[in-house]
């Protein structure tokens, strides 16, 4: 029996999608299974995957989302909690997501802690940290000294890749061919994507970081003439700290 609230999200743009899933398993009691981009797949993904909640806009290719809320609803099993997040609203919008069980309306932008409050709501929880917790907390933190700021949709893409090349040195070699292409295959998006949102967010926390904790991790490797660190430069030297770090403390 799976722990984490289990939950399914659609919306029309792939981007604010990992976004939100980036922002949503934040939480350790949230664990998203699946991401549409139109209402067909919400429906077959709901389906398919049984979540406790679906989180939907109600602007939706092929099917918009009241008729994937509805759809939904005549599916033989149990009928998940639904949350509409629609970009726009009208009373008309309101009463007709109310009518289709939505039990919660949340136009856009909302507050993440909020949408959290009510998705864990849905579901007692006894929730045992994944193997990989204390890294990605680890992780997390180093970013945080390092000033990359935590809403951007590269952070998440970052912290994954340093993750990644803690757990196998050789993936720094592979940056191209295997790292980005790995990260890109878990958020639907495309290596090229994950490169240019990892440099911006090391472009974004460059000269915002703890002066410290830069010194820190990169020492007189990258001099104030040379400016930014590479992509790979950066996730190898943090990864490198990090891997000492855990070794010491193991």
């Amino acid at each position: 029996m799976n722990s984490k609230t289990t939950v399914i999200i659609a919306d029309d743009s792939v981007e604010f999608l990992s976004l939100l899933a980036g922002q949503l398993e934040e939480d350790p009691r949230v664990q998203v299974i699946g991401q549409a981009g139109d209402g067909e797949e919400l429906v077959a993904l709901v389906h398919q995957l049984h979540p406790d909640v679906v989180v939907t806009d109600t602007v939706l290719a092929k099917l918009d989302g009241l008729a994937a809320l509805r759809q939904i609803a005549a599916l033989p099993e149990k009928r998940p909690l639904s949350i509409v997040t629609p970009s726009f609203t009208s009373p008309q919008i309101l009463a007709e997501a109310s009518s289709l069980g939505a039990q919660h309306f949340m136009p856009k932008p909302f507050d993440i802690s909020v949408l959290l409050q009510r998705i864990c709501q849905s579901v007692p929880q006894t929730i045992p940290q994944p193997p990989n917790t204390d890294m990605t907390l680890l992780v997390t933190e180093a970013m945080h000294q390092l000033g990359v700021p935590a809403h951007i949709l590269g952070h998440r893409y970052l912290r994954e890749a340093i993750v990644m090349a803690i757990q196998n040195t050789d993936v720094i070699h592979a940056v191209t061919k295997e790292l980005y292409p790995t990260v890109a295959k878990r958020h639907s998006t495309t290596g090229s994507r994950v490169e240019r949102a990892i440099r911006h967010a090391i472009e974004s926390a460059w000269g915002r970081g703890d002066l410290n904790a830069v010194q820190e991790y990169f020492g007189a490797t990258i001099s104030g003439t040379r400016g930014k660190p590479t992509n790979s430069e950066f996730i190898s030297m943090v990864a490198d700290h990090l891997r000492l770090k855990i070794h010491q403390a193991g």
